[in-house]
């Protein structure tokens, strides 16, 4: 079975690559979050203190900073749905049954996400995924943005160096730097 997911993994991979030498006429456009009209999230959820933490920032981001419109997206990792995990208003999710054999993901709610016009596209994943990354690279968001590495590079416009894993420390983050970010 690993042998199958080593082979998804390797042409997933491949596909990325070709996508990151295709030249993007994508125009990135810096914002400010308190100027930000819509925002995207991507994160890879893992269990229901994950959903709770989202919801919790997706409020936030309505509440304090005005923000009309947050959708988030959320990859998780399994093939059957848990009880938590129910499509809102808000708040959206793919499984791994949603994903083609480059684990692109191929779900309807995937494509409406990436064509969406987003303000600020903010990756809350800690870990390198295929599926997300093939969403940020398609995705026609302005302003990308997430956690640096080396290997993020070519997928954001924008890297927070954080030292901090969990997820409500990093949103902090994100904020403080957002919120910095001079437009002109």
């Amino acid at each position: 079975m690993r042998l199958i997911e080593n082979i998804k993994d390797y042409f997933g991979l491949a596909k990325l690559n070709s996508l990151l030498s295709i030249k993007s006429t994508r125009e990135v456009s810096f914002c400010n979050l308190n100027n930000a009209k819509t925002i995207g999230l991507i994160l890879a959820l893992k269990d229901e203190t994950d959903y709770n933490r989202i919801m919790s920032f997706i409020k936030v981001l309505k509440g304090d900073y005005g923000v009309r419109n947050v959708s988030a997206l959320a990859f998780y990792q399994d093939r059957e749905e848990p009880l938590f995990l129910k499509s809102k208003l808000s708040f959206d999710f793919f499984l791994e049954t949603d994903l083609s054999w480059r684990k692109e993901p191929i779900k309807l709610n995937c494509k409406s996400f990436v064509d969406e016009n987003f303000d600020i596209l903010i990756d809350l994943t800690d870990s390198f995924s295929i599926p997300l990354r093939h969403l940020l690279l398609v995705s026609s968001a302005k302003f990308k943005v997430g956690r640096y590495s080396e290997i993020n590079e070519p997928y954001y416009d924008f890297m927070i160096d954080s030292e901090h894993s969990n997820c409500n420390q990093f949103t902090q983050e994100v904020i403080r730097y957002l919120t910095m970010i001079n437009e002109k």
